[in-house]
């Protein structure tokens, strides 16, 4: 932190958060806003070097911060502000680099405690977000999945754009039977149930990317044009 000043990046999609929490912060005479973008590209353009990183994970990938975050790291020390959905782990986001974890529903002297505790270089978790956390912690570990071969894979990956097996069978050029093989393999493997379950373990495990979709290829079609 440099002296009494906490130097901060605002990354927040939404225009009326960002602008909210960019206002609270500079009332503050003891931050800075040096940046207040709404993504990580405008960020990273900009060529700060903040001392704390507020980070505002889009919406519509619960998956997405832990890259984002270990990325962020490398500029500032991270402070994530998120709804936290149920697939969003606060565990695996603190191992990503996260210094701090808070909610949108957070108080504005909350929010300035967890700035100047992450700036300092401690640690800040929502106490909402602290059973949570809790629980990740005590939860047992997941067995290492066995590869998954390639056919698989590719399997996997049109299961989770929502298509059927007999619609996998014919764009793989494959008996439906052997499709459901495959996907008795897949579910076997990630050790998993049901079809969310398979496609947000396979993100997890880094198999799939959140919001990875294949180009669909128009299945063939039996009959002559008149």
């Amino acid at each position: 932190m440099s002296g009494t000043i906490s130097y901060i990046a605002i990354i927040e999609a939404q225009s009326l958060v960002r602008h909210g929490l960019e206002r609270v912060l500079s009332a503050d005479p003891r931050h800075v806003v040096v940046s207040a973008v709404t993504d990580r590209g405008e960020f990273q353009g900009a060529g700060e070097r903040p001392d704390v990183i507020l980070y505002g994970p889009p919406r519509d990938c619960a998956e997405e911060p832990r890259e984002s975050v270990a990325e962020l790291a490398g500029h500032g020390k991270v402070l994530v502000m998120h709804d936290f959905p149920g697939s969003f782990s606060v565990l695996d986001t603190i191992r990503a680099g996260a210094l701090g974890c808070v909610t949108k529903e957070i108080s504005v002297r909350e929010l300035l405690v967890a700035v100047r505790t992450v700036g300092a270089g401690g640690y800040h978790v929502s106490p909402e977000l602290a059973p949570r956390l809790h629980a990740e912690l005590n939860r047992p570990a997941r067995p290492e999945p066995r590869v998954l071969a390639r056919r698989e894979l590719e399997t996997l990956r049109w299961l989770a754009d929502g298509l059927t097996h007999g619609q996998i069978a014919r764009r793989m050029g494959l008996t439906e039977a052997t499709v459901s093989t495959y996907v008795k393999r897949i579910r076997s493997k990630l050790d998993v149930g049901n079809k969310a379950d398979l496609t947000r373990t396979a993100i997890e495990l880094g198999l799939l990317r959140c919001g990875e979709r294949r180009t669909a290829v128009p299945a063939p079609v039996s009959g002559t044009v008149g």
